[in-house]
C-alpha cells in the first residue's frame, strides 16, 4: 500500500522557515568571503533555496485555498 501523505501548513511553514534561516548563513557568507568563488557558489545555492521557499508559500496559499 503506497500511501501518500498531504503536507500539512505547519510542515510547510516549519520548511519555509529552516530554508529562511539557510538563505540568510548563506548571505552572510557571500558578504564576509574573500573567495570569488564561494560568493558565485553560494549565490547559486541562494538562488535556488528562494525558490524553494517561494514553492513552499505558493503551496501554502494552494492549501489554504482548498479549506
Amino acid at each position: 500500500m503506497n500511501k501518500q501523505r498531504e503536507a500539512t501548513p505547519a510542515y510547510i511553514i516549519m520548511t519555509s522557515i529552516i530554508f529562511g534561516l539557510f538563505v540568510i548563513i548563506q548571505s552572510i557568507q557571500v558578504i564576509y568571503t574573500p573567495h570569488t568563488f564561494v560568493r558565485v557558489v553560494n549565490l547559486i545555492t541562494i538562488i535556488f533555496l528562494s525558490s524553494a521557499i517561494g514553492a513552499f508559500i505558493r503551496e501554502l496559499f494552494i492549501l489554504k485555498k482548498k479549506k
